[in-house]
């Protein structure tokens, strides 16, 4: 009776399925990795049917974005950093979003993606690059 609600992190849809069958309690958010190259879009929409909060870490794919032309050429045409058009787009595809920063300007920067919106087009363009990578760790890889 002490615990009202609980997270988890990296549970893919079996690990949920699991998690419900042994638990009463359903989760109320799933920390997952999250990025132009990792966009588990079934797990987005699973957790949202259920009413898990999505929330996502990596937006930068630890820095492996920050590179894409494709990222680079976005940034250039709105004026941004490719780091705000990654966690601008996270954003824009209603993912609670986590970017992790040690450097306050880094920081700063960070937090100023609320005040443009990047086109459907481009979100398109974005959600296209997914390629399955992982920059974290796999956990399809627990059983």
């Amino acid at each position: 009776g002490v615990c009202r609600s609980i997270g988890v992190s990296n549970f893919l849809i079996s690990h949920l399925e699991q998690l419900q069958e042994d638990c009463v309690v359903t989760p109320h958010v799933n920390q997952v990795e999250y990025h132009p190259f990792q966009r588990p879009q079934e797990l987005v929409d699973y957790c949202r049917s259920r009413e898990i909060v999505f929330e996502g870490y990596c937006p930068l794919a630890k820095g492996e974005a920050l590179t894409h032309p494709s990222i680079v050429q976005l940034a250039k045409k709105y004026g941004r950093t490719p780091a705000q058009i990654c966690i601008r787009w996270s954003i824009q595809n209603g993912i609670v979003t986590i970017p992790k920063s040690t450097r306050a300007e880094r920081i700063q920067e960070n937090c100023k993606v609320f005040d443009f919106t990047i086109t459907q087009d481009d979100v398109e363009i974005l959600n296209g690059m997914h390629d399955g990578r992982h920059v974290s760790w796999d956990p399809s890889l627990i059983v």
